[in-house]
């Protein structure tokens, strides 16, 4: 068990970058970011027509396992389809979804923040603030008070580069231990 926290806390600064990076992305470059999600999507849907029509083609024609290879291969087309011209209204919801996940997190580190205490000495205070920032942008994100997607995914952006930082202030404070 504590060679796996060991392994867990040496990968937390990479952890905490990749978390920073994804952040500048969604910051600077929302659109794409939209178009990353729904052309993989769409690619997953489409893959896993194809395999299950490759399923229907190798089984023996008039069988079950041939026609419910078919029906799941034509369903799944169906879904690509879908997907490709319901995307953007199923974004309406992510603020919602994104929201209550920051609200989550951000009341998970106010309530553990004297767990993670490690010194008497040490003050809770800055990871409960950062906890209560972290909350208050999912709130606000759950009352979504922007029109655009893009505006969300900027400020998602912002969300992740703050938290991506104080996780690396986070993993360094542990290291010194």
């Amino acid at each position: 068990m504590r060679n796996t926290v060991e392994k867990l806390t040496r990968y937390a600064w990479l952890h905490a970058l990749v978390l920073a990076l994804v952040g500048v992305w969604f910051l600077l470059a929302p659109m794409s970011v939209y178009h990353v999600v729904k052309y993989v999507l769409l690619g997953g849907l489409l893959l896993l027509a194809l395999a299950a029509f490759i399923d229907a083609m190798r089984a023996q024609r008039g069988t079950l396992e041939s026609q419910s290879a078919l029906w799941r291969g034509g369903g799944l087309l169906v879904g690509a389809l879908v997907v490709s011209v319901m995307l953007r209204p199923a974004l309406a919801l992510l603020p919602v979804v994104i929201g209550l996940m920051l609200v989550v997190y951000g009341i998970s580190r106010i309530i553990t923040a004297r767990d993670r205490q490690v010194y008497v000495n040490v003050s809770p205070f800055p990871t409960i603030l950062y906890g209560l920032v972290v909350a208050i942008c999912g709130f606000v994100l759950l009352f979504n008070p922007f029109r655009s997607i893009m505006a969300l995914l900027q400020v998602v952006g912002v969300m992740l580069i703050v938290m991506g930082i104080l996780e690396l202030v986070d993993a360094l404070r542990g290291r010194r231990k």
